[in-house]
């Protein structure tokens, strides 16, 4: 029964598209409020022991890599590299917080798109279309 209302569904391809805009809206979002919050987010890092301009590099990452993950746009390259970001957001803040679940998920969700690629619905990939 389940099998027969959800067989339109069944595709690759919308789940990753999917998974790349929800992910890709949500990065961008947070990327976007430390470009707006420079100062706050510098000092944050600084108390972390980051060097100086760790919070507009950060920003940047998560801005631009959240629009490319969500349009397609060289998604695994995104994805690695926000997967990556998100991997030193839980060693350095997260899971020493206790507060982990967010950056647990967009780790995934970025790796994810890493390992399974973009599939059909990406503006521009740098994989191969029958991957």
């Amino acid at each position: 029964m389940i099998h027969m209302i959800t067989k339109w569904s069944y595709h690759r391809g919308w789940a990753l598209l999917f998974v790349r805009l929800a992910a890709g809206l949500i990065f961008l979002t947070h990327g976007w409020q430390k470009l707006m919050n420079l100062r706050g987010a510098e000092s944050f890092f600084n108390t972390l022991g980051l060097p100086p301009g760790t919070a507009v590099f950060i920003a940047v990452v998560e801005t631009v890599g959240g629009v490319m993950l969500a349009l397609g746009v060289a998604p695994r390259l995104a994805g690695l590299i926000l997967g990556i970001e998100m991997l030193v957001a839980l060693l350095l803040v997260s899971i020493p917080s206790g507060h982990y679940e967010l950056e647990l998920l967009l780790a995934a969700a970025a790796f994810a798109v890493f390992f399974a690629g973009s599939n059909t619905y990406a503006l521009y990939s740098l994989e191969h279309k029958n991957d």
